[in-house]
């Protein structure tokens, strides 16, 4: 329970502490199997550590509830069970956060910084696919899930039921594509200067005419995707 939280703050001050109260050591090993979870090591472990003892434990500011609600689901083995249709239902997820299917322009003035280096993007892509060596695209796979169609190579699941989804990965998943970074300088800087704590998470999306995407969903509410339209939008629609 929600409570369990304070004794958090003498658990962490004093080792001692965890023996002497079992509601503090209960928090305790509940708090260190979330960063054991997601595979919180080092001096990052220890920076947690001191978040969750300063921010979360010995207040209840505003600018932390929502991080507070989910340590708490997590330290309980749960997910938040948001009920919106189209939102994934994931450890990820975190409580109370704003969702929209689509963003007003005005909560985002910030992508103009991308829509003006649109030019230098699509001039490095351009520039890549007319190289000799191998263009760096590959099939887009979603992972596998029951009602998804299996790719005929085994690997994941189709994520178009028509046509063909291709993809040239920068980030994925805190993993930098360093070859393919190399080839796109210019669009690595625009999405350095734009997206200062960005998702790690960015790729070119290529289509043949007529694909059609299936409907899916992102990993998490915490990334707010955006998509930059380069080239070859004639008939194309949502």
């Amino acid at each position: 329970c929600d409570s369990l939280l304070q004794p958090i703050t003498m658990a962490f001050g004093e080792e001692s502490a965890a023996h002497e109260s079992p509601s503090a050591a209960r928090v305790l090993t509940a708090v260190e199997k979330v960063l054991d979870e997601w595979l919180v090591t080092g001096l990052h472990r220890a920076g947690a550590r001191k978040f969750i003892q300063d921010k979360i434990c010995k207040g209840n500011t505003e600018e932390c509830q929502h991080v507070r609600q989910w340590l708490l689901l997590r330290m309980n083995g749960r997910v938040w069970d948001h009920g919106i249709p189209l939102m994934c239902r994931s450890a990820e997820n975190v409580p109370g956060l704003r969702s929209m299917p689509l963003w007003p322009r005005e909560e985002t003035s910030w992508l103009s910084a991308v829509e003006a280096r649109h030019s230098e993007i699509l001039a490095e892509l351009m520039a890549v696919r007319k190289t000799p060596q191998l263009s760096g695209f590959q099939p887009y796979r979603d992972p596998v899930h029951s009602q998804g169609q299996p790719a005929a190579d085994g690997l994941g699941v189709e994520g178009v039921d028509r046509g063909m989804w291709n993809v040239l990965y920068l980030f994925l998943n805190h993993k930098q594509f360093e070859d393919n970074c190399l080839r796109f300088p210019k669009t690595i800087a625009a999405i350095q200067e734009a997206f200062p704590r960005h998702y790690s998470h960015a790729f070119f999306s290529a289509l043949t005419p007529g694909s059609h995407i299936l409907k899916h969903m992102g990993p998490s509410n915490r990334m707010l995707r955006v998509w930059l339209p380069l080239c070859g939008f004639d008939k194309f629609k949502l």
